[in-house]
């Protein structure tokens, strides 16, 4: 009788061991399936002041607000060791069209902050819209060399900005000159050293 026990047992064992056997090779089938599947990523400010919504091509204000204002404060708060990471990471978010346009210009500001050994800090102030994906940032540009105050102004700039794939891109950027701090700017971004 007991080697009827153990033969039985033995029997149920491989049963339960080709069973598992199956159920890991369909976790692993569904695993590559759900692998190749295109992924979505959602990139977001680091501090969330305020709740907000994306959409495939709609964005809340607040996320505008939020991640536009996280952009522009990392493209313009550099030193020299950091200008053309922060230049290039900065052409990743902004459209085809305003990458052809302006990236010349942004790397042109990298190698100006590195070969005049600049530092310089962005503090942003307000944000005004003028419609639901125009906006300006407004703050203060301090610069450095050597550890010496060069200047400090304020600055505002104005952005365009477009929800595409759940991602915000930025479609238009440009400084706003002293005269037309009241209305939007419609004139290209001059260097930030000048």
């Amino acid at each position: 009788m007991r080697v009827g026990a153990y033969i039985e047992k033995l029997d149920q064992h491989m049963w339960l061991s080709r069973i598992l056997t199956i159920v890991v090779l369909v976790l692993a089938l569904v695993l590559l399936v759900l692998a190749r599947q295109s992924t979505i990523i959602h990139v977001a400010p680091p501090e969330f002041r305020t709740a907000y919504d994306v959409g495939p091509s709609t964005a809340s204000r607040s996320y505008i607000e939020q991640m536009a204002s996280f952009l522009v404060v990392n493209a313009l708060t550099v030193n020299p060791e950091s200008a053309e990471f922060a230049a290039r990471s900065f052409l990743r978010f902004l459209t085809p069209e305003a990458r052809g346009k302006l990236q010349s210009a942004v790397l042109g500001d990298a190698e100006w902050v590195k070969s005049n050994n600049i530092s310089q800090a962005f503090y942003s102030r307000t944000i005004d819209f003028f419609g639901p994906t125009k906006l300006r940032i407004t703050g203060t540009l301090v610069q450095w060399t050597a550890g010496r105050l060069i200047t400090s102004r304020d600055v505002a700039i104005d952005l365009q900005v477009h929800i595409s794939n759940y991602a915000l891109q930025i479609k238009d950027f440009s400084y706003v000159a002293d005269e037309n701090l009241r209305r939007p700017s419609t004139t290209p971004a001059p260097a930030a050293g000048q």
